[in-house]
């Protein structure tokens, strides 16, 4: 009897361990938004940034954070931004790398704040934004992108500005193709939205026959102080 009721626990432990492993794999990646741009800097200058030392830079600081906190690999996209700074509420654009993380770590929101303040100190940011996937939260994240002719970086914001209620020109991400070739012959392939104010027919009114896709989720603004807010 002692023998069975052993091979029912350990075939009880396998299962336990199994559905744990199946749950860590389907988790989705959080995503983290950081920057090293102290300044209110036009978007000639974040490119020069983005393309330059700065932006290698920053990755290593991140990274430093996320060996520090044992985080598995992961996806990095370097990606120019503008955001509403929240010191004297002036849009300034910046130099942004994406960081998306592996979907076989589950990560506790506790330990995925804390690795956001650490970044925001690190890298003296006001803030780092954080993009939490969850199902039974509203749409948090919006690409639309560009398949076959794709705009340059001054026409890809002035669809926005001109095409968007002005929201949407407060905090956007850029993601390039032909990065390095130039701030006029770079194009862009993807924009990227974050928030809960985000309107999916408004995007898909302002880009008619682009791609448009959508996650599930929260976004926080995590600041140095260790204080979040959901935006």
């Amino acid at each position: 009897m002692k023998i069975y009721k052993r091979i029912a626990l350990v075939t009880f432990y396998f299962l336990l361990l199994a559905n744990n492993t199946v749950f860590a794999a389907s988790r989705l990646p959080v995503e983290f938004f950081a920057s090293n741009n102290t300044q209110e800097i036009d978007i000639q200058h974040a490119y020069d940034r983005l393309t330059g030392k700065e932006q290698h830079q920053l990755q290593n600081a991140m990274i430093t954070v996320m060996q520090k906190n044992h985080l598995e690999q992961g996806r990095f996209a370097d990606v120019l931004g503008a955001y509403r700074m929240s010191s004297d509420q002036n849009i300034t654009a910046d130099n942004t790398e994406k960081f998306n993380t592996s979907p076989y770590q589950y990560l506790t929101e506790e330990k995925i704040f804390s690795m956001a303040t650490e970044m925001a100190i690190s890298l003296k940011q006001d803030s780092v934004a954080v993009f939490i996937p969850d199902d039974q939260s509203s749409v948090g994240d919006v690409v639309v992108s560009f398949k076959g002719v794709q705009p340059d970086i001054t026409s890809a914001v002035a669809m926005i500005h001109d095409r968007l209620p002005v929201n949407y020109s407060q905090a956007y991400s850029l993601r390039l193709n032909n990065e390095y070739a130039g701030i006029n012959n770079a194009t862009v392939a993807q924009i990227e939205w974050l928030g809960s104010k985000i309107n999916i027919d408004e995007i898909k009114s302002a880009f008619p026959g682009r791609t448009i896709s959508y996650r599930y989720g929260k976004v926080y603004l995590v600041y140095q102080n260790g204080n979040k807010e959901q935006i």
